[in-house]
């Protein structure tokens, strides 16, 4: 059955055996299309996950703040902000509020214990 007769038949009313098993095995198509995605890292987050790595060995040295962080690694302050709260939620590193003068109350980033 193609689409286009599965449709006209939902239009009509027509609705057999072969309707419900034709949109039952469209769904698990659906299912397996979605899981894929889910399951499948992209370019970016890839990517991510080296400077991620690279973050991790940065703070080794000791606690820092985002700026600290982006000067040694040469990648924009945000891009550390980001990667770093997903650090915090792996608990793979733990942030404090520390006082800056002229920048006010920041993010200190330090590996978690």
């Amino acid at each position: 059955m193609t689409n286009r007769e599965f449709y006209k038949n939902i239009i009509n009313g027509v609705v057999g055996e072969n309707e419900i098993a034709f949109a039952t095995s469209e769904i698990a198509k659906l299912d397996a299309r979605n899981d894929k995605r889910r399951n499948t890292l992209t370019k970016e987050q890839i990517a991510n996950e080296g400077i991620k790595k690279d973050m991790l060995s940065v703070l080794a040295n000791g606690a820092m703040v985002a700026s600290e962080i982006s000067a040694r690694m040469g990648i924009s302050t945000q891009k550390v902000t980001a990667l770093a709260k997903q650090l915090v939620d792996a608990e793979k590193v733990v942030s404090t509020e520390v006082k800056i003068k002229g920048k006010g109350t920041v993010k200190q980033y330090k590996l978690a214990e």
